[in-house]
């Protein structure tokens, strides 16, 4: 049982560490559908990630994010927002196991309002967002890689950011 238990989460954190890397592909991107790609490929790995934690509410949102990343590839159409965000509930409610929970639930929320932008920088505000809530509710369930990732992550997004939009009005505004 205990080696088990240390297999899988060895392999937990192994995942988190490919997710992140599709992570940080996708701020190497300004096309949306490309960034969203990268996404998709991520979650897949994050679900997994969860799974093996035990963190079955957390892996069943991703999972629900994975079809979601699919669509926003071809829509961004925001009605699918509350759709989404009513299937997370409904899975956080069905397999609830603590108040952790509620933070994955807030985090994949704030990402599904992001995939459905059309403007990159409105979706890269939201998932700055989405991606704290998700470093804290990585630190509090002990996923140790996974901070750090997703710190990498965050850190990435406000680069990026900056390379696209604040250099930019700093050149703009000096010429």
């Amino acid at each position: 049982m205990i080696f088990w238990m240390t297999l899988a989460f060895v392999l937990s954190q192994i995942f988190a560490g490919i997710a992140i890397i599709w992570d940080i592909f996708s701020f190497q991107f300004k096309k949306r559908e490309a960034i969203i790609t990268c996404f998709l490929i991520s979650a897949t790995c994050i679900a997994i990630h969860y799974a093996l934690l035990d963190r079955y509410s957390a892996a069943m949102i991703i999972g629900i994010g994975i079809i979601r990343f699919f669509i926003s590839i071809f829509s961004t159409n925001k009605y699918w927002i509350p759709f989404f965000i009513t299937l997370y509930i409904f899975a956080t409610y069905i397999l609830f196991k603590d108040w952790y929970d509620l933070l994955i639930l807030t985090s994949l929320s704030l990402s599904t309002i992001a995939s459905f932008q059309k403007n990159d920088k409105i979706l890269r505000y939201f998932m700055f967002w989405g991606t704290l809530i998700t470093i804290i509710y990585n630190f509090l369930i002990f996923s140790p890689v996974w901070v750090l990732l997703e710190s990498i992550f965050l850190v990435s997004n406000i680069v990026w950011y900056y390379r696209h939009y604040i250099r930019k009005d700093i050149k703009n505004i000096t010429t």
